[in-house]
């Protein structure tokens, strides 16, 4: 997690160097390796869907200037001693002030060797700062929500009458404002069936954008409440996370289950077996499943582990 880092640098790259950006001339400056290694150079801006992409080739630029590990060659790239992350045209570099500060004038040197503009207000060295709307808090390890975020939601219509539009931009920023304060998601899973619903009837042409959305009453309630959340916006204390020492992982059909465990010391384990008592319900199947495999490796579970959850009917 950046948050326990010692510091950070923000910087932004001014978008301003799309409009002078000329793929013929200049497009040799922004190779890339894909996953198989493989050298590429853009010979033509990317596309979502039918509309060309600046944010995506800003994305490629930047984390070239900032030398991303996925990006450029492992010779150039960022020391593992910092972490770099961009979206669109920021960057933020974590780590520890000394490390973060020689790889912060690395990244400005990069810049100003490919005629690359670096935003002014950039922030160095900073333990407070705000990133793709949160608010991260070295000194105490803590993270928020800016306060431009809050705003937006503080605004929102109520519930009760939003458009399948509106709904959709509501479920984003209420997903992405649980994952940072913390919340279950699963306490609000009416919310989030409903918004399903909606949304697939917008994409099978039953419903217009525009149409109401016409909540239930049980979803209008959870989602005032999530919103509610996000207004206090509390301050959520980034805890080290642990070493896991083994993986769990399960799986099960309406037949049978099996599962595996892989402890750091590689010797692995498997049990599993048809159903004495079949379940009705693949659900039911998969939280047996992950039950069992807890009693079969009871005596050599570790004291932290992960445990992955997969499910195949063979109906």
């Amino acid at each position: 997690m950046p948050v326990m880092a010692e510091a950070a640098f923000c910087l932004d790259l001014k978008t301003s160097i799309l409009k002078g950006f000329s793929l013929r001339e200049t497009r040799h400056l922004f190779r890339c390796r894909v996953e198989d290694g493989t050298l590429v150079e853009l010979t033509r801006l990317p596309m979502e869907g039918n509309k060309a992409s600046p944010e995506i080739l800003q994305i490629i630029i930047a984390s070239a200037i900032a030398e991303v590990a996925t990006v450029v060659r492992p010779l150039w790239a960022a020391p593992p001693l910092v972490r770099i992350d961009v979206w669109i045209d920021n960057i933020r570099i974590a780590g520890s002030k000394s490390d973060a500060t020689l790889w912060e004038a690395q990244v400005l040197r990069n810049a100003d060797g490919r005629c690359a503009t670096m935003g002014e207000e950039r922030e160095s060295g900073v333990t407070h700062y705000t990133f793709l709307g949160v608010q991260f808090d070295h000194t105490h390890r803590a993270v928020s929500l800016s306060d431009k975020f809050v705003r937006t939601v503080r605004v929102m219509p109520a519930l009760i009458s939003l458009t399948i539009a509106e709904v959709e931009v509501m479920a984003s920023r209420f997903l992405y404002a649980a994952a940072i304060l913390g919340t279950h998601l699963c306490d609000y899973y009416f919310v989030i069936k409903a918004v399903r619903r909606r949304l697939s009837g917008l994409n099978r042409g039953i419903v217009l954008e525009t149409s109401l959305a016409n909540l239930p009453p049980a979803a209008i309630g959870l989602g005032e409440r999530l919103r509610h959340i996000i207004k206090n916006n509390r301050k959520r204390i980034i805890k080290p996370t642990e070493k896991t020492l083994a993986t769990i992982i399960t799986n099960a059909s309406l037949q049978g289950w099996g599962t595996v465990i892989i402890p750091d010391s590689g010797d692995v384990k498997i049990a599993g077996g048809k159903w004495k008592r079949k379940p009705f319900l693949i659900m039911q199947a998969e939280a047996r499943a992950v039950r069992l495999a807890l009693l079969s490796f009871s005596a050599i579970l570790p004291f932290t582990m992960d445990i992955w959850v997969d499910n195949t009917s063979l109906q």
